[in-house]
């Protein structure tokens, strides 16, 4: 039996140029991690540099925020008129304040908590632990409230305490000797319990092979930590010293709102308290 073939059948199909296919391949090869990432970069183009920008040109503005209101343009005016304001100044040396007792509270008394914590029995580390994390839980509005009881010139119990021991009378939150440093305990307070927790845990993860190589090199406990647990600890360490800076502002606003509303005489009014007034109390947009 014969099989008649068509010349179509016969014909092969046309070869496919293989840099044709493969570009494609490449291309989606390359541009899938910027896929993962478009996400991520959308959102911070559209809700941190997009403000940023727009933030920067109200600065060349007089504006109360009203829409109905039309924006002024005034140049470089608001730039002239803040540097020459004495308040920013004492604003900035308020801020840098702040921020040492941040890492005073954030680094250097963590590290002695959790290094002094390492030599008790491990249940009662746990619980000092527990008790020092504890403001961590507590909203800033709630520690505000909490040292406005404790630091009150009227049956406050640090003020009742130093008048069992002789002292006078104090008003914490209102004199000018005192509201600044009361803010600065108050917010280390609130970062301290954090800040141990992470630097116990930086702690745990360096090997006691090196403790023991110095004990048998006879080190004392002092040589140890200077020279075996903070080298070893330091990234911890600035992993904690970054997160205090980066979140100091948002530690010490609510703080400041609620306990002092940046007096007496804006001893207390840091650098983003200053923009506060200007934004949003004064509502001078360009100043701010």
């Amino acid at each position: 039996m014969l099989i008649e073939v068509t010349q179509a059948q016969l014909e092969l199909p046309a070869p496919v140029d293989s840099a044709i296919v493969s570009t494609p391949r490449r291309v989606l090869k390359y541009a899938e991690p910027y896929l993962y990432l478009l996400p991520a970069v959308v959102g911070l183009g559209l809700w941190i540099y997009r403000p940023l920008v727009e933030t920067f040109t109200y600065s060349f503005y007089r504006w109360n925020l009203l829409p109905t209101t039309p924006k002024v343009n005034v140049g470089w005016s608001n730039y002239s008129t803040l540097l020459h304001t004495s308040a920013l100044w004492q604003a900035v040396g308020t801020s840098g304040f702040f921020l040492v007792g941040l890492l005073l509270f954030g680094l250097v008394l963590p590290l002695l908590i959790a290094t002094l914590a390492q030599h008790v029995s491990p249940r009662a580390s746990s619980f000092y632990r527990a008790v020092i994390f504890l403001p961590v839980l507590v909203s800033p509005i709630v520690t505000a409230t909490i040292w406005e009881f404790l630091l009150s010139p009227v049956g406050g119990f640090v003020d009742t305490v130093l008048g069992w021991l002789g002292f006078a009378h104090t008003n914490w939150l209102q004199q000018l000797n005192t509201a600044k440093y009361s803010i600065a305990i108050t917010s280390g307070w609130k970062v301290l319990g954090v800040s141990v927790l992470v630097i116990t845990a930086g702690l745990a993860a360096i090997s006691t092979e090196y403790f023991e190589a110095a004990e048998v090199d006879g080190a004392s406990r002092a040589q140890t930590f200077r020279r075996v647990t903070l080298p070893l600890l330091s990234p911890t360490l600035l992993f904690m010293f970054i997160t205090v800076v980066l979140l100091s502002s948002q530690i010490i606003f609510p703080l400041i709102n609620a306990l002092t509303q940046g007096g007496p005489e804006g001893s207390t009014t840091d650098i983003y308290y200053f923009l506060y007034q200007y934004g949003f109390q004064s509502f001078n947009v360009g100043l701010a």
